[in-house]
């Protein structure tokens, strides 16, 4: 038999966590003098040190107390096959909430740093999601369906491939960088310098993502552009921006191939 200051040391936990374990009911000594002193016996150190595995494993003080209320066989193999599953079970619900959170922490995070503003209607947006767990399960597949419908799994297997907001993808924040410039030059000519520049950029990203399919650039393009006076339905690429975009790629490719004719 051990006293508790005995097995505290042994165990390498303190006094006054055995006694709370006491109190909640999830390790009693085996037998208490009328003086009040504690002991504990041999079953009792392997229950703490299931115990401890138990925490170690992430279970809390509540999930060990359930376990061990189920009765005699709370060691048997299919009792901690059954609360390990519990555990598993909580530990992916928890893995989702934090995915969905990350995910939407990024394009929160991408949005402000595109227009230097917060958007207290998005704000909401994001705390409803959160609040309701709504991972955009739904959304996403009506995405997909519609990709599926617009192009064919050649020009899928580009498309799918894409960078994403909400993932943590460097072309990401390249691009929101990209849209940031250009954003704040959108006034320029399109046959400035600044304007060459931008398309420049925005044809090198072109080739790299969409691996020189100019086809499925152009297809992609107009599948994203708004209706007229409708909402951007891919972040910063609103109708004015797209535009923009239009018109000093046109110029940069024209005199390109003015150059090019020049020279023959």
């Amino acid at each position: 038999m051990y006293k508790i200051g005995q097995l505290a040391k042994e165990a390498g936990i303190s006094i006054r966590t055995l006694r709370y374990y006491d109190e909640l009911g999830i390790l009693k000594p085996s037998y208490v003098s009328d003086t009040g002193y504690r002991y504990y016996n041999q079953d009792d150190i392997m229950k703490l040190h299931h115990i401890a595995m138990l925490k170690q494993l992430g279970f809390t003080l509540p999930q060990i107390r359930s376990v061990l209320e189920e009765g005699a066989g709370w060691f048997r193999a299919e009792t901690w096959t059954h609360a390990i599953r519990m555990q598993l079970e909580m530990l992916r619900k928890e893995k989702n909430r934090l995915d969905l959170l990350e995910r939407m922490l990024l394009t929160t995070l991408r949005t402000i740093e595109l227009r230097n503003e917060v958007r207290s209607e998005e704000l909401l947006l994001f705390i409803h999601a959160l609040q309701t767990n709504d991972d955009g399960t739904a959304a996403n597949s009506t995405q997909l369906e519609n990709r599926m419908k617009q192009f064919n799994s050649d020009e899928l297997t580009i498309i799918e491939r894409l960078p994403r907001f909400d993932e943590d993808d460097p072309r990401a924040d390249e691009w929101i960088g990209l849209l940031r410039d250009i954003r704040a030059h959108i006034g320029e000519p399109p046959d400035s310098p600044m304007s060459r520049r931008l398309a420049k950029r925005v044809l090198e990203v072109g080739e790299q993502w969409f691996q020189g399919r100019e086809d499925v650039l152009d297809k992609y393009w107009e599948w994203i552009r708004p209706e007229p006076g409708g909402s951007e339905k891919v972040l910063g690429l609103d109708e004015d921006t797209m535009s923009y975009i239009d018109r000093i790629v046109d110029e940069y490719l024209r005199q390109g191939k003015a150059k090019e004719s020049e020279s023959q």
